[in-house]
């Protein structure tokens, strides 16, 4: 398998101060070209698979690569960003939101095949804010899952998820390797690729926004 890690485009929480931050933000009109030109550059590639979380803005940046390259999406309840859909704004946060419906979900993305445990009440249905251990373990399920699914073959995978969830997964792809903490902002639109050859992963390369003009690379966390 072949695995592109693919952050969001810049969203409106990316670009607000913190304590402005709401629980499920858009995409910005900076992030819409971003996804634009992420669009523009999957078409580049050979992909069998393209995944994404159920939040709005991997919709959104999704989205654009649907429209770009015709490709069938799923949308899996388990790559959603690190805490899930909380409200509120630093550690002490707590308050779940609900989360798109499913309905709402397929609306954004006609024709989605979306996760069975995504149901028209919201995705995250108003859970607390989800702790550091269950998203470390949440990101081995998901591992897991790419593994059972696509295995030690030759397909490519494009998943669009988020910042915090890619750095726990490659922190885990790559456990003795390489430290994901130490790899500085992950950028939006920024593609990750790792390859896994049935024993193991390898990073190919980290980070690329070579689809991006510099005017449109963002992603300070």
């Amino acid at each position: 398998m072949q695995l592109y890690l693919i952050r969001h485009a810049e969203s409106e929480n990316n670009a607000r101060p913190g304590y402005q931050r709401v629980e499920d933000p858009a995409i910005t009109a900076i992030g819409r070209l971003q996804a634009e030109f992420l669009g523009g550059w999957t078409k580049t590639l050979k992909i069998d698979a393209l995944i994404t979380s159920p939040f709005l803005r991997t919709l959104q940046t999704t989205r654009a690569v649907v429209d770009a390259t015709k490709l069938p999406v799923s949308i899996w309840h388990n790559v959603f960003e690190r805490g899930g859909c909380y409200r509120g704004f630093g550690d002490d946060a707590r308050e779940g939101g609900l989360g798109l419906g499913r309905a709402a979900i397929i609306n954004h993305i006609p024709g989605a095949l979306v996760d069975e445990s995504i149901l028209d009440g919201g995705w995250w249905g108003g859970r607390a804010r989800e702790a550091e251990d269950e998203a470390k373990a949440r990101a081995a399920t998901v591992i897991e899952r790419l593994v059972a699914t696509f295995g030690n073959s030759q397909r490519h995978v494009v998943a669009i998820i988020h910042a915090d969830f890619k750095r726990c997964m490659l922190t885990q792809m790559l456990d003795g390797v390489a430290d994901a903490k130490m790899f500085g902002p992950l950028r939006n639109t920024g593609i990750s690729k790792v390859d896994f050859d049935g024993k193991r992963w390898q990073l190919d390369w980290l980070n690329s926004v070579s689809h991006l003009p510099a005017r449109l690379i963002t992603g300070v966390e």
